[in-house]
């Protein structure tokens, strides 16, 4: 019983693992979007001074 316990907790984390990765690479992109828009102000601001 608990091989199948195993597999079925195996074939779960399977499934969530796609919607995760999903939402990591999305939450990725956000993460890189602010952190670009954060390092063009610096820039500006640094070439203005």
């Amino acid at each position: 019983m608990t091989d199948k316990k195993e597999d079925e907790e195996i074939a779960e984390s399977q499934k969530l693992s796609d919607r995760d990765k999903k939402e990591i690479q999305e939450g990725l992109c956000v993460n890189c979007a602010i952190v670009s828009i954060l390092f063009t102000i610096l820039l500006m601001v640094t070439m203005v001074l």
